[in-house]
């Protein structure tokens, strides 16, 4: 009935003149994909676009062609074109919630927007679900981490608190004991992404908040981390501390519930960084530290000497003044 009755209003429009052909056909698209599309095209709505530099951009329909709408960006001066099944809806309350799934329309855009706004409150975890996004903000946010913080999340159900890696670890162990069955979790990023450190605050809460408090052994498998680092990360053009191998760390619990032990397995180690870095990048970290904080008998008789001293095949010139001798 809606589109019978926008149709007699286009052809109304037609007789007085006010419509071409071209753009009654064009009216008639865009009310076809406002049907399909659920959209409801109006002056107040606002959409999100595709942009070439920001992702999408929020902003009204001022313009429509046969195949594209013209989109105005809110409160600037600059307009995009994009076709119909590009233009996303965009929510009408300023939310941001802790699970996007609970955004009125989901899609990449809203998604995207989302995540961004809550970044930018230092609020660098997001669910989807089951999921947790965590955006790296290369910063200390110190009011984030710590035993107070991992006091809230014991026990707790996902969505009854705040978004946080905390709540993923807990989740996995109370399913390891509800259904007693191993569980996993899979820290997943590109380079630089934190994957790293979200890992360690995983084993942090977990020998923490589950450890037998009887003896070193949490703390032992927390500090075994930097050594991991010490001989499989390096400085990359992209992250100072980028892993270059993969591990699987197995976290052990007793009868009880209470961490036992742990087990790390390696792959993947990149060997050739031993002998060829990128330019501006480095060998594994355990070089430098060597030369740099090594016993004068050790340097000696592995006949080590200042970083910036060496060259294989790329120019090491980018050490840092805390490993330079």
């Amino acid at each position: 009935m809606k589109l019978k009755y926008i149709l007699f209003d286009c052809s109304a429009a037609i007789d007085r003149g006010n419509l071409t052909t071209v753009n009654w056909i064009s009216a008639i698209s865009w009310i076809f994909f406002n049907e399909m599309a659920g959209l409801d095209f109006n002056d107040n709505k606002l959409y999100w676009a595709p942009h070439p530099d920001e992702g999408f951009i929020l902003g009204k329909v001022v313009d429509i062609s046969l195949d594209q709408l013209t989109i105005s960006r809110l409160n600037q001066h600059e307009t995009v074109k994009a076709h119909y099944k590009d233009v996303l809806k965009s929510e009408e309350y300023e939310k941001y919630p802790d699970d996007n799934c609970g955004m009125m329309f989901l899609n990449e855009a809203t998604l995207l927007n989302n995540v961004k706004m809550r970044y930018m409150s230092d609020k660098i975890y997001t669910y989807v679900a089951n999921i947790l996004i965590s955006v790296n903000p290369y910063s200390v946010i110190s009011t984030l981490y710590g035993t107070q913080m991992m006091k809230m999340y014991i026990g707790k159900s996902l969505g009854s608190v705040p978004p946080h890696v905390y709540a993923i670890g807990d989740k996995a162990y109370r399913d390891m004991k509800v259904y007693k069955e191993s569980q996993a979790i899979i820290v997943s990023g590109e380079s630089g992404a934190g994957k790293t450190e979200a890992t360690k605050h995983l084993l942090r809460y977990l020998t923490e908040s589950y450890g037998a408090h009887a003896g070193n052994l949490e703390q032992r498998i927390v500090e075994s981390n930097p050594l991991l680092e010490a001989f499989g990360n390096a400085k990359t053009l992209r992250n100072n501390n980028s892993s270059r191998f993969g591990k699987f760390i197995e976290i052990q619990f007793g009868s009880r519930y209470q961490v036992t032990g742990g087990q790390v397995v390696h792959y993947l180690l990149e060997k050739s960084r031993v002998v060829s870095q990128s330019s501006g990048e480095r060998n594994y970290h355990i070089f430098y530290r060597l030369c740099a904080g090594a016993p004068v008998a050790l340097r000696q008789k592995l006949g080590l000497k200042a970083p910036d001293s060496y060259q294989v095949r790329a120019y090491l010139l980018t050490c840092s003044s805390e490993f330079s001798t």
